[in-house]
């Protein structure tokens, strides 16, 4: 019976590549076939990985939103989904950054904008 060898790179290239968005340089016979994606369900977006630096009472409040969520008859909400949610919901805003020169005046547009 034939053993299977595994090289270094088959055994860690490939999880790397996988964490780091790298491609793997297979030939054709080691690729896999993959089938074609239902037409029924949209494409997914390709992710990345974002590190954001907040203070405790902007992850409390991140917290308490998540909780309410959950308390209040939902499910709990992880920070990094309303994250997403509000970049998504300011993407369809008309936020004009043209100009901004310091942080408090981004934050009076941002406000200005969400009265709107």
């Amino acid at each position: 019976m034939k053993r299977a060898k595994i090289t270094e790179e088959l055994a860690y290239g490939s999880a790397l590549d996988r964490l780091t968005g790298g491609e793997k340089t297979a030939s054709k016979a080691d690729t896999p076939k993959a089938a074609p994606a239902p037409a029924a369900q949209p494409a997914k977006l390709e992710m990345i990985k974002l590190s954001v630096f907040l203070n405790r009472e902007e992850d409390a409040f991140l917290e308490a939103l998540a909780s309410t969520a959950k308390f209040s008859g939902g499910k709990k909400l992880s920070k990094t989904k309303l994250i997403e949610a509000m970049v998504r919901a300011f993407r369809k805003t008309n936020l004009d950054v043209r100009g901004v020169n310091d942080y408090q005046e981004l934050q009076s547009r941002i406000a200005a904008q969400m009265q709107m």
